[in-house]
């Protein structure tokens, strides 16, 4: 492998235009996965804030609602 490098950075013949246009899109793959990927993780962390304020909201008011109805208990 290392030998095969060395061989390519000496030649005096450059990449084909095939090579080039293979490479391009190869990395315009990768980047349009990684942009899908990052799509993915906001959209799931958004959905998972939403979920905790939700949960959060009702257990919140599920505890005030005891503490009301424990004082309410405790002032008659």
């Amino acid at each position: 492998m290392k030998k095969r490098i060395l061989k390519k950075l000496r030649a005096k013949a450059g990449e084909t235009l095939a090579e080039t246009l293979i490479a391009l899109l190869i990395s315009a793959l990768a980047l349009m996965m990684l942009a899908g990927a990052i799509t993915a993780a906001s959209n799931v962390l958004s959905k998972s804030k939403n979920s905790m304020n939700t949960y959060n909201t009702e257990t919140l008011s599920g505890v005030i609602g005891a503490w009301e109805t424990a004082a309410s208990t405790v002032l008659k």
